[in-house]
Formats: C-alpha cells, structure tokens, sequence
C-alpha cells in the first residue's frame, strides 16, 4: 500500500476516492473516513472488518496500488510492466500525468529528439 500517495490524495484530491463511490450504493464519506483510518494505522489492513476491506479493495485500492500506466501515447504503448511505480505515483498525481519511469523517461527521450 502506498501511503504516501494515500495521504497526498486525501490532503489534497479526496475527490478522488468520493469519485470512485459515486453511482454505487455506498456513501463516500464512509470511504473517506477509512481512508483515512488507514493512514492513521500505517496501512494495517488486519484493523478493517469486512466491510470497511471491501471499501479499501473497490474504491481506495485502486488510486493506490497498481495504477495503470497511461503509456508513452496511451494504455498500450507503456514500455514498462503496464503501472506506475511506487516512487513516483505521488508525482503522477501532482502532475495529473498518469506514466511509470520508463515511459517519462522516453516520452522525454522523444521530445528531446
């Protein structure tokens, strides 16, 4: 889990994770708020009931842990393994540019040609 992203998207975009609840069932400040538990137990899955893990797997999870690679000129062109690595996931959502190093790495190589 990473929990520096976890708690940059909560300082910052926790739309995100209210995002990724809406047109469900659920309430997203239901979400949010273990969310932030987890962030405040360093991430231990063990402390969540089986409803709040379903939360974590469906709608946090999926900002956090294998996020997809948007490629050098989208989904099929990424030069990695197809996600985004975990040093530079935070800098991803800074920058609202979704590339694993490699594909950064030579969509910069590309432009500098």
């Amino acid at each position: 889990m990473n929990l520096e992203a976890l708690k940059w998207i909560i300082d910052n975009r926790v739309e995100l994770i209210e995002e990724n609840v809406d047109g469900t069932k659920y309430n997203s400040g239901t979400t949010v708020g273990i969310a932030k538990f987890l962030l405040g137990n360093q991430g231990d899955l063990d402390s969540l009931s089986p409803p709040q893990k379903y939360h974590y797997t469906e709608f946090i999870m999926p900002l956090i842990e294998s996020v997809p690679c948007e490629g050098i000129y989208g989904e099929d062109t990424c030069t990695g393994n197809g996600f985004i690595d975990d040093e530079s996931l935070v800098g991803c959502y800074i920058e609202d540019e979704f590339q694993c190093q490699l594909c950064r790495d030579d969509s910069e190589r590309i432009s500098s040609e």
